[in-house]
């Protein structure tokens, strides 16, 4: 895991992709050197050799991702076809459009180009621009440039990373539309199905923040979340509730491993069909929210969570968790800049290493007090791993996340599961509405309560300045202290608390 992130890091800041020929010189020097370790018995240069191989491939994905990023934009204004590829996006004077760039008219001909690379237009916001849709086909005269950096946030690297390669305006009267394109991919299939979910909130009479709440906890729709919804959740510490990602995926396996568990128990022969099953739900849900990449990543890890149940007592270990993230990054290594794959595997680190002896200081006996104090550690637990990135990226820390975890995590998981009830109701209109108010109470109290939380006293801790190295040093704090759960040695300690000592000055 270690030497493809090191890579990764490495094709991110020098994205020069090495030629395939040179991955073949290596093999065959791979093989020469393996064959002598094994005739010398030097086992000690495998892990050498293994660690530069992974290094390699790491470093190779990452420049292939950003050269598939690279157009030319040195040309002057000129006439491109493009296709819009995702929902416009309204701004405060211009409609945002994702779209790919089909190809570029050079003396009135085409130059199709394979790659159909990404831009971000802007167009001049009017009556014609805001009835643009995806699957347009356009005519545009812009002039495709790098994105401008926000002071010292590096914007274009940012976005070259998400895969787009730059931006453009189009002013009014530059564009006129050649079509719309019936040819849909997966992704957008699912986004449509998404629009019919949301849909069927406002057909229900769901309206103002509940309804954007809804949208958000069920299907990832954030587009409708008010600036003020948005700043509560923040600040009460649980804006990871209205990203869709692992909490809630976790609570949909959790309702399908209930549901599931009395057959797998009794019939042991369906295990198998069972899993396949559980895999297969997991993969309609993310279909159904417009398999964002939050989502998809979070289900990549349930689904192998499964897998692992499958031959082991044991849901979740660092070691499959560790897998779990170096499969991904062998796909996407890009996705190791993503703030939300930062978090995620992050915050479940924290649980799986902090949560068992936190948990272990006190042993309740009320199972209720049991379920509070469980909770609490882990809520303890994935916060140490998340804070010193959520200071870093926002610059903020929630001092009452405790509290608003407490209610949060019982309520969204109650908000997810009636959700499902309301739209299994769907063949049944008159029980569907009736169901309403329920799901309204449930996001009338979490709303409610997140907003009372917000204003006590000293409720969040604003403008922070972390840099980078105190993230690191808090980390190598982190590894240390976890040594010493494991074996208590005064070294060890000394070390611990010298890397805590330099995160504070």
């Amino acid at each position: 895991m270690i030497p493809l992130v090191v890579g990764i890091v490495c094709g991110d800041a020098f994205p020069h992709a090495l030629p395939w020929r040179f991955f073949g010189v290596v093999a065959v020097a791979l093989t020469v050197a393996l064959y002598v370790c094994h005739r010398y018995s030097l086992q000690q240069v495998y892990g050498v050799w293994a660690f530069v191989l992974l290094g390699l491939v790491g470093y190779q994905g990452a420049a292939c991702a950003w050269e598939a990023t690279y157009y030319d934009l040195s040309s002057p204004k000129a006439c491109y076809k493009v296709r819009i590829c995702d929902w416009p996006e309204e701004k405060k004077r211009s409609i945002l459009c994702p779209v790919h760039v089909q190809g570029i008219f050079v003396d009135d001909t085409l130059q199709t180009d394979v790659r159909q690379p990404m831009f971000l237009l802007y167009f001049h916001k009017d009556s014609l621009s805001a009835r643009l849709m995806r699957g347009d086909e356009l005519l545009v005269q812009t002039h495709l440039t790098q994105p401008r950096n926000w002071g010292d946030f590096d914007y274009a690297r940012f976005l070259r990373r998400k895969g787009v390669s730059g931006t453009g305006y189009v002013p009014d009267g530059r564009w006129r539309v050649l079509g719309n394109d019936s040819a849909r991919t997966l992704r957008q299939i699912a986004l449509d199905y998404r629009e019919q979910v949301v849909g069927l909130y406002h057909r229900l009479g769901f309206q103002g923040d509940n309804l954007a709440v809804l949208a958000a906890l069920t299907v990832g729709d954030q587009s409708d979340l008010s600036e003020e919804i948005v700043k509560t959740y923040s600040v009460a510490g649980a804006s990871h509730v209205l990203s869709l990602s692992g909490l809630h995926i976790g609570f949909l396996y959790a309702l399908l491993w209930w549901m599931l568990r009395p057959f797998w128990a009794r019939w042991r022969w369906l295990k198998p069909f069972l899993l396949l099953f559980l895999v297969a739900a997991l993969w309609g849900f993310a279909f159904f929210t417009g398999l964002a990449s939050p989502v998809v990543r979070s289900v990549i890890m349930a689904s192998f969570v499964a897998l692992t149940s499958f031959c082991s007592s044991k849901l979740l270990t660092i070691n499959s968790l560790a897998a779990t993230a170096f499969l991904m990054l062998l796909v996407r290594p890009l996705w190791l800049f993503d703030v939300s794959f930062q978090l995620s595997f992050l915050s479940l680190a924290a649980i799986l290493v902090f949560q068992p002896p936190l948990y272990a200081c006190w042993t309740p006996r009320s199972r209720i007090l049991r379920y509070v104090w469980g909770l609490i550690t882990v809520s303890v637990a994935a916060q140490i791993g998340c804070a010193p990135l959520v200071m870093l990226y926002f610059s903020q820390f929630p001092t009452h996340f405790l509290l608003s975890n407490l209610l949060v995590v019982p309520l969204s998981s109650l908000i997810l599961y009636a959700a499902v009830v309301l739209l299994a109701l769907t063949p049944l209109p008159g029980w569907q509405t009736g169901f309403v108010p329920v799901v309204e109470s449930l996001l009338n109290w979490q709303n409610g309560g997140l907003k009372l939380i917000e204003n006590l006293p000293f409720s969040s801790l604003d403008q922070l300045e972390v840099s980078v190295v105190d993230v690191w040093l808090f980390y190598l704090f982190l590894a240390l202290l976890w040594f010493c759960l494991h074996r208590f040695t005064f070294r060890r300690v000394c070390a611990a608390l010298l890397a805590l000592l330099a995160c504070v000055v």
